[in-house]
């Protein structure tokens, strides 16, 4: 039975969520499964974390030992771990934090990591920066003292001419178009965790019945809603704001964040919409399947104001598996996906004014207009898809997979 380990310092967030999949569809091949992680970390919520050390007991290896709860792992600590563990196969699953480990192979021809490596890439933001003149100069300035750890440089170069990685996956398919040398990987993981905890949270279905009444005292009102926990980087504090200037509803199916800061006073806002009977929050973490379902065809648009963001949206995916289109940023691949698929509109967050009047002319749309877009763009991201793509950088066999 070949070992297999998969290498996640940060389990906060999607991240339990892609570990929590990978080991999955290892296990089905027959991979002894390794789990390298912090686990002294603290994270909002545990519940896939839970899974994972209740299935694989002792399997989990603890990275707080490490700098940066081993974030920055050393090259000769990160091989001894593999050693002591007879890796076949490690799997990064955040890959994009290990550019500086990677480059350490530059140039080795002994001593490099052992057996087979596969990433997964979630952010190249760099490739959607549109910097001016000054900001280039800038860039070139300084690359000779970071270049270890250049994103740029990294996925441009470095990847390709030295083969760093034996499988690179991008869940960005922009981005793949134009690296030949990469594969794209369906970005559906949270969807697929879903197909394998079925019923296990069965009792957070009460929600359903809670926010059915909520919706029906509200009729007539439209409904902003956000799920997962409340960020900064999401725009959680702008969809408050949005509802109250409208006279809208806010839905909420997550944890809120008491950590976090935000420009809008969340807590006036929230105020504000309990007293007018405009605000549901579950302020807990929801993994039951069926309610998730239920929140988001609660909704006929989702609206996501990310801040500065370039990279995909598993939230994004999941209102578009559901036929809900999306108004989202023109930046990065969300911007990308959108605008090249129609799958919604996009508005310029350069532009103070242009959320508000995207989303008014957004709102008046007849969204049989992206039915058809929509269900053509999600037949690539399926559960299906990305078990095929990750079969065939595990074990070098299973179907091949088309992009959009």
């Amino acid at each position: 039975m070949p070992n297999v380990l998969i290498f996640s310092p940060g389990f906060d967030g999607h991240r339990q969520v892609y570990v929590f999949v990978l080991a999955h569809v290892l296990e089905e091949l027959g991979f002894k499964i390794y789990i390298a992680g912090n686990t002294k970390q603290i994270i909002s919520n545990s519940f896939y974390v839970d899974k994972l050390k209740n299935r694989l007991e002792n399997k989990i290896i603890d990275t707080s030992k490490y700098a940066e709860g081993g974030l920055n792992i050393t090259p000769l600590e990160f091989q001894e771990l593999q050693d002591e563990l007879k890796t076949d196969l490690t799997v990064f699953a955040e890959a994009d934090h290990h550019i500086s480990l990677f480059g350490s192979q530059i140039l080795k021809k002994k001593n490099k990591f052992r057996g087979k490596s596969v990433g997964i890439f979630l952010r190249p933001f760099y490739y959607y920066y549109q910097n001016g003149l000054y900001e280039r100069l800038r860039y070139l300035r300084y690359l000779p003292s970071r270049w270890k750890i250049d994103d740029q440089l990294f996925h441009e170069i470095f990847l390709k001419q030295f083969s760093l990685l034996d499988v690179a996956l991008y869940i960005d398919e922009n981005f793949v178009a134009h690296h030949k040398y990469c594969k794209w990987l369906p970005d559906v993981f949270q969807q697929y965790a879903d197909l394998i905890i079925q019923d296990e949270k069965s009792e957070q279905r009460i929600w359903i019945e809670k926010l059915g009444e909520f919706k029906e005292k509200n009729k007539g009102r439209f409904l902003f809603f956000y799920f997962g926990t409340a960020q900064f980087r999401r725009g959680y504090d702008i969809l408050l704001k949005m509802a109250k200037d409208g006279g809208d509803c806010f839905i909420h199916c997550g944890l809120r964040n008491k950590n976090e800061q935000f420009i809008y006073d969340t807590n006036e806002l929230r105020a504000t919409l309990t007293k007018n009977g405009r605000l549901f929050e579950t302020d807990q973490y929801i993994a039951d399947p069926l309610c998730i379902e239920y929140f988001f065809k609660s909704v006929s648009h989702l609206v996501l104001p990310y801040r500065n963001f370039f990279g995909s949206s598993g939230v994004m995916l999941q209102a578009l598996g559901f036929g809900i289109p999306v108004l989202a940023s023109e930046k990065g691949i969300m911007g990308y996906r959108i605008k090249k698929y129609q799958l919604g509109i996009t508005y310029n967050d350069k532009i103070k004014t242009s959320l508000k009047i995207q989303f008014d002319y957004f709102k008046e749309l007849n969204l049989k207009i992206f039915e058809d877009n929509i269900k053509a763009y999600m037949s690539y991201q399926t559960c299906e898809q990305l078990k095929k793509v990750l079969i065939n950088s595990f074990a070098g066999t299973g179907e091949p997979v088309k992009q959009p």
